[in-house]
């Protein structure tokens, strides 16, 4: 059997397996919805609020919804197996063996994505019904395609995002601390909590041009319909090149990570 296959497969079982942990860690997102929806609910019902942030009454609640929900489908984990792997020389059994380190860690991540996103997708498509029935939200088959392709891409951006990260374990000790440090910026600052571009244009354009802010927000804004067909289509474009980007800036780190790797333990 293809190796990556079966890597894809333990994956799937792995995620099923913790389903439990799964399942507590969503609990929190909906702690994380229902206060930022009583938060809006505040700020919009007591102020001008959409004249400052630039979203309608809607457009944020369909946002905080589906924010929360996209922001945990992509998020990551792995990067703590990799520090382990490079720490205690857990990595000298994937330098043996017929497999690229990056390809493993890759296939591993999307097999355990898939309940996941199953799971998820379920629970964003009632989130979406709900908004069309009672927020008034407009949607198009189109825009579903679109936000669900957007979705992929933004996984896929996240994981290559995390392993350049995960990757500085070869120049530090132990970034286990590290990790739980930029887990928590990556989320704010990718529109997990609130859309960024509420600080304005400015703001808006800089954080446009990181890769951030494609992993959560874009796909979220698809659905909210804030973007027209070339804003679309730019976004899509701008996940392919940081995909890109970061796929040979993590080839790069492990070529020259290696050199630096003493292989003891494992």
């Amino acid at each position: 059997m293809n190796p990556y296959r079966c890597v894809f497969q333990m994956g799937m079982e792995k995620s099923l397996e913790y389903r439990a942990n799964f399942f507590l860690s969503l609990l929190s997102t909906v702690f994380q919805i229902i206060m930022q929806v009583f938060l809006w609910n505040y700020l919009y019902g007591n102020s001008d609020a959409g004249a400052v942030t630039g979203y309608t009454y809607s457009q944020i609640m369909v946002y905080t919804l589906l924010a929360a929900m996209v922001s945990k489908l992509v998020s990551t984990g792995f990067e703590y197996e990799v520090n382990e792997d490079i720490k205690n020389g857990g990595l000298n059994k994937y330098l043996v063996r017929p497999v690229h380190y990056m390809s493993y860690r890759y296939f591993s991540f999307l097999g355990e994505k898939i309940p996941q996103l199953m799971l998820l997708l379920l629970i964003a498509a009632a989130l979406v019904t709900f908004s069309v029935l009672r927020l008034g939200l407009v949607l198009s088959i189109g825009r579903i395609l679109v936000f669900l392709a957007a979705l992929v891409l933004g996984i896929t951006l996240n994981f290559f995002l995390f392993y350049c990260v995960a990757l500085i374990s070869f120049w530090l000790t132990d970034v286990n601390l590290m990790f739980g440090t930029v887990s928590v910026v990556i989320v704010v600052i990718s529109g997990g909590i609130f859309p960024m571009d509420i600080f304005g244009e400015k703001f808006a354009f800089v954080m446009g041009l990181l890769p951030f802010g494609y992993t959560t927000q874009f796909p979220s804004n698809i659905i909210n319909g804030r973007f027209d067909t070339v804003q679309i289509a730019t976004g899509l474009l701008c996940q392919l090149f940081w995909i890109v980007l970061l796929f040979f800036a993590g080839k790069v780190m492990w070529k020259r990570g290696l050199h630096r790797f003493a292989a003891v333990g494992g």
